[in-house]
């Protein structure tokens, strides 16, 4: 089952949010099937397209601090 949901950036957190937010922090990052290592020599094209989000990320920010 997908759950899906959007944030606006003017949107208040409440308390319960905040803290599943930083109780998420000390949860392990588990490598399955379904959310593979991506390594630049056995997954070049997914490190590709990670590479390129974060890029994509990047310009959005600098651009929103500009």
């Amino acid at each position: 089952m997908d759950v899906r949901f959007h944030l606006s950036p003017d949107a208040q957190l409440t308390e319960e949010q905040i803290r599943e937010i930083e109780a998420a922090r000390d949860l392990p990052y588990v490598e399955d099937e379904d959310s593979p290592e991506i390594d630049p020599e056995r997954t070049p094209e997914l490190w590709a397209a990670m590479m390129e989000a974060l890029a994509e990320r990047n310009r959005k920010m600098a651009q929103r601090m500009a």
